[in-house]
């Protein structure tokens, strides 16, 4: 079992332009934050649990070329919020869960919006908020080999309209991914996501492991059987067929006797 803290507070104050043959992307940041936290955990589980606070006014906005994907983001944020999150994951080799809870109070406006399509697929969304508000967000993620599926609600109460959603079908580094997520608040918000990822990559070993294991039983299982079934039956037909030519011998003896040959 080992356990970790930390603790950390930054003023922010920047502004950056970035741009390559491909993309481009502005970002301002005049924030103040404070966290800390606590985690413990071992081998095969671990749970935490994080304080943050947050004021001050982010904005971004970014574009580009991503191989043969396009995509374009926007976002602004002037808020001051505090939040107290939970997390908590269990599993072995192959399989797993994992979940979180965010209990938070926040205050400001927010706006964000993104796209993506391409060869790897389709993702798009966008979301604002305004006003004050308190709320709870959790999500759950099943893990196995072979996939995810994530499952997240939440809710939240206050002065504040809320409104947006995303959607996604993106196929990248042989993993399919299919999501939706909507919320739509006023005074009493709910907000439902689903995500499902499934790993091809995974079961073609799979598929090509058990083609192995099958050929492996049927080598050093069937095979032998089938081959001493063979010899039975090639060694019955021999005794047949040597009992067949005695018999035969017997009775043309018995013929040429009979008359006298």
């Amino acid at each position: 079992m080992s356990t970790e803290t930390h603790a950390s507070a930054q003023m922010n104050h920047d502004a950056s332009v970035t741009t390559t043959d491909a993309s481009f992307a502005l970002n301002y940041d005049n924030t103040m934050t404070a966290s800390a936290g606590a985690s413990a955990g071992c081998d095969y589980a671990s749970v935490g649990v994080d304080v943050s606070v947050k004021t001050g006014t982010q904005a971004s906005l970014e574009g580009g070329l991503d191989g043969y994907n396009v995509y374009a983001g926007a976002s602004y944020s002037d808020t001051t919020e505090a939040h107290i999150t939970a997390t908590a994951s269990v599993g072995a080799e192959g399989f797993g869960y994992s979940g979180s809870v965010d209990a938070y109070a926040k205050s400001g406006t927010e706006a964000e919006a993104h796209m993506s399509a391409g060869l790897n697929g389709v993702d798009v969304g966008a979301g604002a908020s305004i006003g004050n508000a308190v709320g709870v967000d959790a999500s759950v993620t099943e893990s196995l080999r072979e996939g995810s599926v994530t499952a997240g609600a939440g809710v939240s109460i206050g002065e504040h309209l809320e409104a947006g959603g995303s959607a996604s079908a993106t196929f990248k580094d042989g993993k399919a991914t299919v999501g939706v997520s909507g919320d739509v608040a006023a005074l009493v918000g709910l907000e439902v996501d689903v995500s499902v990822t499934v790993d091809t990559k995974q079961i073609t070993k799979d598929a090509t492991a058990v083609a192995n294991a099958t050929e492996h039983i049927a080598t050093a299982t069937v095979a032998p059987a089938v081959t001493s079934a063979a010899n039975t039956v090639a060694k019955e037909a021999s005794h047949a067929v040597d009992s067949i030519g005695k018999s035969a011998k017997k009775t043309g003896n018995k013929i040429k006797k009979a008359f006298h040959f």
